[in-house]
């Protein structure tokens, strides 16, 4: 069983939002004709934002520094609280370890929002035309968080997403913590990399490499 995990470096992080813009187009925008549809506020709404830590309303947690820049995004927890909180089942965690939504079997009451501790699902209540970008590209009314581009694979072991694959500059890795011979795993083993609220047992899947300066 693969454990699909990302680490993104902030060292190499130079803030030109090309994963932001890239996730907004591969999960969020649809393309009509000769023109986009768009939910207004629409940064809102990529499944990575940046934000400087720690967010407005947000705890600051012990070691990490204040103004530190970094990502909003699902975690991919291995104990998931969204999960958890989830009344349907529609939240679950697939054989990879990514923690998916099913549309089918969301009532949209909202549990798994109030239960994520990194507020990484948002909800759009406004309209948009046409179909979602793929099968689980946003749709009006259901929670919506990163999937690490789950639609991408295809049904393969390893694939690369489209945040990953916009970034000019190598801050993010993406690959499989239990495959030794992976980036993610060894930086993950060397020490180099931080998860967010280790202490809530989540066990979160997504790593931040902390800035040096």
């Amino acid at each position: 069983m693969a454990r699909m995990a990302m680490v993104i470096d902030l060292n190499k992080c130079v803030g030109c939002l090309a994963c932001s813009v890239a996730c907004l187009r591969e999960n969020i925008v649809r393309q009509l004709g000769d023109r986009a549809e768009a939910p207004s506020n629409t940064f809102q709404y990529a499944r990575t934002r940046p934000v400087e830590y720690p967010a407005a309303g947000e705890a600051h947690v012990p070691g990490v520094p204040r103004g530190t820049p970094f990502f909003i995004q699902c975690h991919h927890c291995e104990h998931a609280p969204c999960v958890a909180a989830c009344p349907t089942g529609a939240s679950y965690i697939d054989e990879r370890g990514v923690v998916v939504l099913d549309k089918k079997r969301c009532i949209g009451c909202r549990s798994c929002m109030v239960a994520c501790p990194y507020g990484a699902r948002t909800m759009y209540l406004g309209r948009l035309e046409g179909e979602p970008p793929n099968p689980y590209g946003l749709k009006p009314g259901y929670p919506d968080k990163c999937t690490f581009c789950y639609h991408r694979s295809n049904g393969k072991a390893s694939w690369i997403p489209a945040c990953v694959e916009a970034c000019a500059f190598g801050a993010r890795v993406f690959g499989d913590l239990d495959d030794e011979s992976s980036e993610v795993s060894r930086i993950v083993r060397q020490g180099r990399a931080v998860a967010l609220l280790e202490g809530l047992g989540t066990k979160p899947k997504l790593y931040i490499v902390l800035p040096r300066r």
